[in-house]
């Protein structure tokens, strides 16, 4: 099976919508069993611009409490989607963030340019959205901690109601209550987009967002939302979907690395005896990136090792700008030491799988998903 296109998904990701796709993990054999929460979903009907919709799952990958419609409905109030928004009374950024915050968030100023790209990290959306999110979950925790009541003929308001507040007047985490006579036409227009920006709520979809109790699934990885962007190709969304539902696994792919990444794909098993041989077979047909760093969502991703087997891992996750802390990749084996696990199957990012598992010179590039195994309707863990 060949999947076209696989080089251009990564530009999509600045250039269509990007929707959280599923939970990252679990324990206990499943995936599911660390999920605590559905958010909401924004809709594809919001009038939120395509790049804009990047910049808010950044903001809730900070931030997973946060749903989507209302981060959309905080950025088009603050800056109506502009990276380079500027109010001096409250700050700058797609999500105003004053300059205090900036620094004490961050440890820089908001001028820096920790990545080099020529743009201010608060006028850079990407960085910025983070930023944002790490703002906002701290107003919240702020929030949550008051225990004071609203003041005196003022209606109490949502938790979200009293964020929106919070983060428009800074001064109402720093203990003053906050209430409707708190900015009152800025909360009604978040309140208002962000009712009306939500998605219709459906059943369990591979589209479909979540939150996961990053204390159940601390010891297995990364904690956070793999991000998809529309236009993917179904079998490249699908084999993301159905390796996540792995995430959590304990044990049955010991030593199972090509097996696992066909498997997604619903292939029984590789084809291939190794995930070496696996890797000559995609060179000597043309579809290897032999030395790309860089590989796109649902390619595999091949290291040399030790031995003559060699290691293959499915990419769920890239990143436009080839960061290893961003690209995510769902393999078996790695964390098994610190589990306890046998054969356990674990989302990582690519320093975190090349930070002693594997070694960045064993890196031999990347592959269309290309499998030459037996197509199977069950997918049983570990089966052969």
């Amino acid at each position: 099976m060949k999947i076209a296109g696989l080089g251009a998904i990564t530009a999509l990701a600045l250039a269509a919508p990007v929707l959280a796709v599923l939970a990252l993990l679990g324990v206990a054999g499943t995936a599911l069993a660390c999920v605590t929460t559905s958010t909401a979903l924004l809709a594809s009907t919001a009038p939120v611009p395509a790049p804009a919709r990047l910049w808010i799952a950044d903001v809730q990958a900070a931030c997973p409490t946060l749903p989507q419609p209302w981060i959309a409905a905080v950025m088009h109030a603050d800056s109506d989607f502009d990276p380079t928004h500027h109010d001096p009374a409250r700050g700058r950024g797609v999500i105003t963030i004053s300059d205090t915050d900036w620094l004490t968030t961050t440890g820089a100023t908001w001028d820096a340019d920790r990545d080099r790209n020529g743009t201010p990290d608060a006028y850079d959306p990407l960085t910025a959205a983070t930023a944002a999110g790490r703002v906002l979950c701290g107003q919240l925790d702020a929030l949550t901690a008051q225990t004071s009541a609203p003041s005196a003929g003022t209606a109490p308001l949502s938790p979200l109601d009293r964020l929106a507040a919070a983060h428009y007047d800074r001064v109402a985490v720093a203990g003053a209550n906050v209430g409707l006579d708190a900015p009152t036409a800025y909360v009604a227009q978040v309140h208002e987009d962000a009712v009306a920006w939500t998605a219709p709520a459906a059943g369990p979809s591979p589209t479909g967002g979540t939150v996961v109790n990053p204390g159940c699934a601390g010891s297995l990885g990364r904690v956070g939302s793999i991000l998809v962007p529309p236009g993917t190709p179904t079998d490249v969304a699908h084999a993301i979907a159905t390796s996540l539902a792995l995430v959590g696994t304990r044990s049955g792919w010991n030593n199972k690395c090509d097996r696992l990444a066909c498997r997604a794909y619903g292939y029984a098993n590789s084809g291939y005896d190794s995930a070496s041989t696996h890797w000559l077979a995609m060179l000597a047909t043309g579809h290897a990136h032999p030395g790309d760093r860089c590989p796109p969502a649902g390619a595999f991703a091949f290291w040399a090792t030790g031995g003559p087997d060699g290691h293959v891992a499915l990419v769920v996750a890239s990143d436009p700008r080839c960061d290893p802390e961003r690209i995510q990749l769902v393999t078996n084996d790695a964390l098994n030491s610190t589990t306890g696990f046998t054969g356990g199957v674990y989302l990582v990012t690519l320093t975190q799988l090349e930070s002693g598992f594997m070694h960045p010179s064993g890196y031999r590039g990347w592959s269309d998903p290309v499998c030459a195994g037996t197509m199977t309707a069950v997918l049983t863990p570990g089966t052969s």
